[in-house]
Formats: structure tokens, C-alpha cells, sequence
């Protein structure tokens, strides 16, 4: 069950029961876990003009503080590894030849989003919690948002 949150323009979940771990409860709406969905609302495709309007709402999955606190300490951890093989890695192709380390920027932005995803997930998964994007996609009310035509990622013109 959820409530519209007008100051804040979200809704906020009513159940505390954790998400994650399924064990613990949200003590506060801030541990909570917010998921952006959004819903195209128009579109413009004109030869030499493309635009799109659309809908954002934040969507609350609870979570107890113990998996708010393993989820930001894998993502800390997870950015921190995967930013590290990704300058080893330009230090590397950047000895080796010029070139090889301006084609090598690209495999080190792919490295860094990849791999920050992989081992935010692994850490999680580690510790015996869902990983925070496929906890709240899981979630029902998410699952009914997105049946009835939202989204997960933001529509571009």
C-alpha cells in the first residue's frame, strides 16, 4: 500500500516490512529505497524538431537501515574498484602506445558504469540482501506501474 507524498511529489510505501532482507522494517521514510519511474505523456517528431514530454515519479521500496547501510557501502566500495581497474588499465595502455590509451577511455567509462553495477550487485548478494535496483523491481507496486505503461528509464526525443 502507498500514499501520495504532494510536499514531496512521490509515493511513499505505508508497509515497513524490508524489501531486501525481508526480515528487518524501515524505521524512517529516509532509509527507504526511491525508484524513478516515467511515463511518456507526448511526443513531437517534426523533420527538423524532436521533443518529448513525459511524467516522473519516485517510487519507495522499504528498507531497513541495515540494507540502506550495505547498499551505500557496496556502491562506495563497487565505484572505488571499478574507477581503480579502470585508471590501471589507462596507465597501462597509456605506457604502452598513445593510441592505445585514447581508444582505451571508452573500455574505462564501460568499466567504471559496468563494473560499479556488477559489484554493487555482488556485494549486496554477498551479504545476503537483494541488490537495490532488482529489489525494487520486484516490488509490486513497481511491477503495476510498469504494466500500466511506466518505465524504468526516461524517454528521449
Amino acid at each position: 500500500m502507498y500514499v501520495f507524498n504532494q510536499a514531496r511529489k512521490r509515493l511513499e510505501p505505508t508497509d515497513t516490512q524490508c524489501q531486501y532482507c525481508e526480515t528487518g522494517h524501515s524505521s524512517s521514510m529516509e532509509d527507504n529505497f526511491f525508484l524513478e519511474l516515467y511515463k511518456e505523456k507526448d511526443r513531437t517528431n517534426i523533420i527538423v524538431y524532436r521533443s518529448v514530454k513525459y511524467q516522473k515519479i519516485p517510487v519507495g521500496i522499504s528498507r531497513c537501515k541495515s540494507c540502506r547501510d550495505i547498499h551505500e557501502k557496496a556502491e562506495t566500495k563497487a565505484t572505488l574498484i571499478s574507477v581503480g581497474i579502470a585508471i590501471a588499465l589507462e596507465v597501462i595502455l597509456f605506457k604502452i602506445d598513445l593510441l592505445f590509451g585514447m581508444i582505451g577511455l571508452v573500455a574505462a567509462f564501460v568499466i567504471i558504469f559496468a563494473g560499479r553495477d556488477y559489484f554493487q550487485s555482488k556485494f549486496s548478494e554477498d551479504k545476503g540482501i537483494t541488490p537495490k535496483v532488482d529489489g525494487a523491481k520486484r516490488n509490486e507496486a513497481v511491477q503495476d506501474l510498469v504494466m500500466s505503461g511506466w518505465s524504468f528509464t526516461q524517454p528521449s526525443a
